[in-house]
């Protein structure tokens, strides 16, 4: 407020405003709550009460008309905030609430479940077009209407449908409403019905890992093989999932708007345990836990509900969620699993970096094979892993390469799962290898290092502190032990290794972004950065996303500021499972790249 506020303004009295502010927004809210039970006291008819977003429901702008559709034909018309309600009154559905942590989300699933139990009133969820948070919760106000036996109207928001076309779902929703509250005896939903799909939404609590096969989500094909062996080393029987096409394709059936890998790892999961005839009450599927502003933290939840309602014993199967670190399933694995990511993800750098050159084809990818055998090795046993990285190293510097001039160099970012997973992206790396470039991949390492400090803020803010310390403590500790691994790396790389450590807030603000904008969108603009810095003569973005990405949106939206800010134009491909030659967006990029000053250059063919 300092540069539009003469004289400035003092943190004491922009406190007291916001505190002004909250009373005044609790007083109006208390107001609109007496309006909504003094008109339902002295109505006799049904009503109907719009669930949403505010910025979507209220808006005029927004709503297409909705709540004057319902008011036209004598239907008095309330928002979600006008609802009266205690704790108490939404304790039914609180192991879902714990798991949703987005704050609008919560309150309209809270709004649904007292609608449910209100008798003449009936809901009316208003959605928006491709919000994939939304594409969750709908499935939730579903499930807690659908188990109180209360008719229901979701309306989807989007620039292309007319008015009319509302309109006349409005209607029908109305007569199903008329119908249901002039009944003699409306049918609520069975009583064994509400506690079943209660219990799909809690988690059976801690799992004895010791006791159970543990299948983790095949994200990124190297570092995973890497993290699993760690783990098996602790004694535990854990496994890598086996991703298909087929399973791919399979995975949408159950998908509703969801984030598209979401679906991908379910589906694997189920296939993997019927594949390998393990028992599914004795097998865990592995995910990791969130506090980003994402839908990855509803991963675990989501995938819980899918497995459930597939039955045939997978409603007996447990997700157990866990820190990538993996420290809660052994203190010894921290480091492993760091160290795990970091050689995944130069072997992957090193392979992009040599096979656009090799002379004899395939021999790079065998040398990644074998490579990786003899890393496995040493990750799930004794042996020295810096005695094992110098002989994969050995092996990659005996590969023969032509004298040729370096090709353009393309960077891939974006979700990880669409980044490194070659089943999902259609082998993008070897597309873009294949029609004349060099491809930079991010090893997750480095991506933490990139994006890690404007979370310590956050989680200091929220008060995390135990993440906060503990993450803190991992990063000083592995800094060291990685610069002896670095240098082996270096060998084949031929750069040194990369610092990150420029300002997030100044990188952010070339982009109207603060660092309270954690999410994957602010770490798109902090990668970007970073893969300019380091690697200026860069040539092309691409962003890897699944369908029904928000941050992928945001950032594709960013594409031009991008282009602008680095010189580097960006394109985006979007991978919803269905197959289709996806990655051919790229091709004009690829045949006719700008250089820096946005010159044309053509690509060498490979």
């Amino acid at each position: 407020l300092r540069p539009v506020i003469p004289g400035g303004v003092s943190p004491f009295t922009v406190y007291s405003a916001f505190d002004e502010a909250m009373r005044g927004g609790e007083e109006a809210l208390s107001r609109v709550r007496d309006v909504y039970r003094r008109e339902v006291e002295k109505r006799e008819g049904l009503h109907v009460v719009l669930l949403g977003r505010p910025y979507t429901v209220l808006s005029e702008w927004m709503n297409k008309g909705i709540p004057q559709t319902f008011a036209s034909m004598g239907v008095p018309v309330f928002y979600q905030d006008m609802l009266s309600y205690t704790t108490e009154d939404v304790e039914s559905i609180a192991p879902l609430l714990r798991d949703v942590h987005w704050h609008y989300a919560a309150k309209i699933l809270e709004a649904a479940e007292v609608t449910a139990r209100t008798p003449g009133a009936y809901p009316v969820l208003v959605t928006s077009f491709k919000c994939s948070p939304d594409s969750f919760i709908t499935d939730y106000v579903r499930q807690i209407l659908e188990a109180h036996g209360k008719p229901y109207l979701v309306l989807q928001l989007d620039e292309h449908d007319s008015r009319l076309g509302y309109e006349t779902r409005i209607e029908a929703a109305v007569r199903a409403f008329h119908n249901h509250f002039g009944s003699a005896k409306p049918s609520p939903g069975s009583f064994a019905s509400e506690q079943e799909t209660v219990a799909s939404w809690v988690s059976s609590g801690k799992v004895d890992l010791s006791k159970k096969t543990i299948l983790f989500p095949n994200w990124d094909p190297l570092s995973l093989r890497l993290v699993v062996a760690s783990v098996r080393k602790t004694g535990r029987d854990a496994r890598l999932l086996e991703p298909s096409e087929g399973s791919m394709r399979r995975s949408l059936r159950h998908n509703s708007g969801q984030c598209t890998p979401l679906n991908i790892i379910a589906q694997d999961f189920m296939e993997y345990v019927e594949r390998h005839d393990l028992e599914p009450a004795e097998t865990v599927l592995w995910m990791i836990s969130s506090s980003v502003a994402c839908n990855i933290r509803l991963y675990p939840h989501h995938i819980r509900t899918i497995l459930r309602s597939h039955r045939k014993g997978f409603d007996r199967s447990e997700v157990y969620v866990g820190p990538i670190s993996l420290q809660d399933i052994s203190a010894t694995l921290p480091f492993d699993a760091y160290l795990a990511y970091m050689f995944g993800g130069f072997v992957q750098r090193m392979g992009c970096r040599i096979r656009p050159y090799e002379i004899h084809a395939g021999e790079t990818d065998r040398v990644i094979e074998e490579g990786m055998r003899v890393l496995e090795e040493s990750f799930e046993s004794d042996r020295s892993k810096e005695e094992a990285l110098e002989e994969v190293v050995s092996r990659f510097e005996a590969i023969e390469v032509a004298e040729t001039e370096r090709r353009p160099e393309v960077a891939i970012f974006g979700d990880l799962y669409s980044r490194d997973n070659r089943v999902l992206n259609q082998d993008l790396v070897r597309f873009i290898e294949a029609h004349g470039g060099e491809v930079i991949t991010t090893p997750y390492t480095s991506y933490v290092k990139m994006v890690v400090r404007p979370y310590y803020w956050k989680w200091f803010l929220e008060g995390q502190y135990m993440s906060l310390l503990s993450t803190g403590a991992l990063m000083t500790a592995v800094v060291h032990l990685e610069k002896k691994y670095f240098r082996i790396f270096e060998r084949i790389l031929g750069e040194p290794e990369p610092a990150y450590d420029a300002s997030p807030q100044a990188i952010l603000s070339e982009f109207n972004v603060r660092v309270e904008h954690t999410g994957e969108a602010m770490d798109n603009l902090l990668k970007v950065f970073y893969i300019t810095k380091h690697h200026p003569d860069v040539a092309l973005f691409v962003q890897a996303s699944p369908a029904f990405c928000c941050p992928s949106l945001v950032t594709e939206a960013m594409a031009r500021e991008i282009e602008e800010k680095t010189g580097v134009p960006m394109v985006s491909v979007t991978y919803d499972g269905t197959g289709g030659a996806k990655n051919e967006v790229i091709l004009p990029y690829l045949e006719y790249p700008r250089a820096r000053g946005g010159a044309a250059r053509r690509f060498q063919t490979a």
